[in-house]
């Protein structure tokens, strides 16, 4: 049985969260808290294999309890109101998350995927934590790295090193620096949305460029990238393209 924590400050989010789990008999709950204060003391007494985590505690964010703690050998499934900021900072760090209110049907996918999953987290998946740690709790900070996972492995990928990203069917294949690319089983779309709005932008429903590598757009619909690489623009995107670059 996978021995689960609850953490959250609202007690009626507890309560559902604890009926809710009690459905699934592969699960065993063997806590509950609402506070980082607790928290610090309940999760190395216990040893939990997965942690139901809300954003927003009693006593400040949950990431902040998560940077305390010697290691993070458990999964994590946040908890959350429909916060942009921490979606943003719990995708780029590959971590699962449900909405509140908690909808039965959100949590059941959550928990069988941590059924199929779990393990204790790696080296590369406390690196990912960390990153995402760092943008939410300091909101001014500038995203540097993203976690991109192939079926193979996890690789940390500094925001520089992409060159451009393109759409392969419902996969997104990035091309970096020094011709390496990585081919990634989740749609440029969520990307678009991850990636700073700063550094890139969708000429095109299929490529997402960084901006500082292009050196020339062709008003007849063409980005050339610094390496010579040609990028379409699409004829409803020109104008936002020749307004994003101050053309």
């Amino acid at each position: 049985m996978i021995r689960t924590l609850i953490i959250d400050d609202e007690p009626a989010i507890r309560r559902d969260l604890s009926s809710l789990l009690s459905k699934r008999k592969e699960f065993i709950e063997i806590g509950q808290c609402g506070s980082i204060r607790e928290a610090l003391v309940l999760i190395p007494a216990t040893s939990p294999q997965l942690v139901l985590l809300d954003i927003q505690l009693s006593d400040g964010i949950s990431f902040s309890l998560l940077q305390q703690l010697a290691s993070i050998d458990f999964k994590i499934i946040f908890i959350t109101a429909d916060n942009e900021g921490a979606l943003r900072a719990i995708k780029a760090g590959a971590m699962d998350y449900i909405l509140k209110p908690v909808d039965e049907t959100e949590l059941e996918v959550a928990l069988l995927k941590t059924l199929t999953a779990l393990q204790p987290a790696s080296p590369i998946q406390q690196q990912q934590l960390a990153i995402a740690s760092k943008q939410l709790s300091e909101p001014d900070a500038v995203i540097r790295h993203i976690a991109l996972r192939t079926q193979q492995y996890v690789e940390l990928v500094q925001l520089e090193d992409i060159q451009y990203a393109t759409a392969e069917g419902s996969y997104t294949k990035f091309h970096l620096a020094n011709n390496k690319k990585l081919l990634i089983s989740r749609p440029l779309k969520e990307y678009e949305d991850l990636l700073p709005e700063s550094l890139f932008i969708r000429p095109h429903q299929s490529y997402l460029v960084q901006k500082a590598i292009i050196i020339r757009y062709h008003k007849n619909g063409l980005l050339i990238l610094k390496d010579g690489t040609e990028i379409p623009v699409s004829t409803r995107r020109r104008d936002a393209i020749m307004a994003s670059l101050s053309i």
